[in-house]
C-alpha cells in the first residue's frame, strides 16, 4: 500500500519503519512547512497523520479534499470538530482518529472496562488513574488516559466525572482523580488502581517503545482504506477483537 506520512517527528519515523517492515511504500513525508495537496501526496492511498494539536484539523481537511483516506493519532484537539467531519463526508473519504493505536492498549482498555463494571459488586472500593509520558508530549492528560477515565466514570458506580489531580482541597468521592507525569523519555505508562480497605487491585500498561503504536497505526491504515466516513477506535477494534465488546 502507498502511504503518505503527515508529521515526520518521532512517531512519523517509527510508522515509516513499521510500514516498510510490512512491505508498504512511503510515497510522501510531509511536515509542518509542507503544503498538503494531491501533488505533494504523490499518489498515496492512505495518509498516517501524527502532527501537533494546532495543525491536525487543517491537515485532516486538506487530506480529505485531496481524496486520501487517513488515520490520525494526534491528540489534544477535539476529534468531533464539525468542519473535519463535514470535509471527510463531502469528499467521500475515510477517517479514523484515535488517541492510541496500540493493540495492547486496546486489549488493556477492555480489561479496565470490565474491571470497572465488576467493582460495583465489591463494597468500599475507590479508583484512581495515573499516566506518564516523555517530557516532549504537549497534551496532558494523554488521550489514552482520557479514554480510560471516561470508561471508568461510565462504569464505576458512584463516579460522575474525572479531574486531573491532586485537587486543591478535599477530594470528592464522586470524582475519579487522574495523576500525570512528564519526564525523560517514557514511552507511555497507564495505571488504573482499585483501592479497597484491605487491598489494592492494580492494572497497568507500560509501553517499551513507540513500536506498538506504529504497528497499530499501519494496521489501522490498511483497515480504513476504502471505508468512507468518520470512524472511531471502537469501529476498528471491534473488527480486530472479534469476540470483545466495543469501547
Amino acid at each position: 500500500m502507498r502511504i503518505a506520512l503527515v508529521g515526520y517527528g518521532r512517531m512519523g519515523r517509527a510508522v515509516e519503519e513499521a510500514a516498510r517492515a510490512r512491505g508498504d511504500e512511503i510515497v510522501a513525508r510531509l511536515d509542518r512547512e509542507d503544503r498538503i495537496d494531491a501533488a505533494a501526496l504523490a499518489g498515496a492511498e492512505v495518509a498516517i497523520e501524527f502532527s501537533v494539536p494546532s495543525s491536525a484539523p487543517l491537515n485532516l481537511r486538506r487530506l480529505a479534499e485531496a481524496g486520501v483516506d487517513t488515520v490520525s493519532g494526534t491528540t489534544g484537539w477535539d476529534p468531533a470538530q464539525g468542519e473535519v467531519d463535514a470535509a471527510v463526508r463531502a469528499a467521500g473519504t475515510g477517517l479514523l482518529v484515535a488517541a492510541n493505536f496500540s493493540l495492547g492498549v486496546g486489549f488493556f482498555h477492555r480489561i479496565v472496562r470490565e474491571a470497572a463494571r465488576l467493582a460495583a459488586g465489591v463494597p468500599d472500593y475507590d479508583v484512581h488513574l495515573y499516566e506518564a509520558h516523555h517530557r516532549h508530549k504537549l497534551d496532558h492528560p494523554s488521550g489514552t488516559a482520557r479514554m480510560l477515565a471516561d470508561s471508568v466514570v461510565e462504569l464505576f458506580a458512584g463516579k460522575d466525572r474525572w479531574e486531573e489531580s491532586p485537587p486543591a482541597g478535599r477530594p470528592e468521592r464522586e470524582v475519579v482523580y487522574l495523576s500525570v507525569a512528564r519526564a525523560g523519555e517514557i514511552a507511555g505508562t497507564h495505571v488504573v488502581s482499585f483501592e479497597g480497605p484491605n487491598d489494592r487491585v492494580e492494572l497497568r500498561h507500560e509501553a517499551r517503545d513507540r513500536g506498538g503504536f506504529a504497528v497499530g497505526a499501519v494496521e489501522a491504515a490498511h483497515w480504513v482504506r476504502g471505508r468512507p466516513g468518520v470512524h472511531t477506535l471502537g469501529d476498528w477494534l471491534r473488527d480486530r477483537f472479534t469476540d470483545s465488546p466495543s469501547p
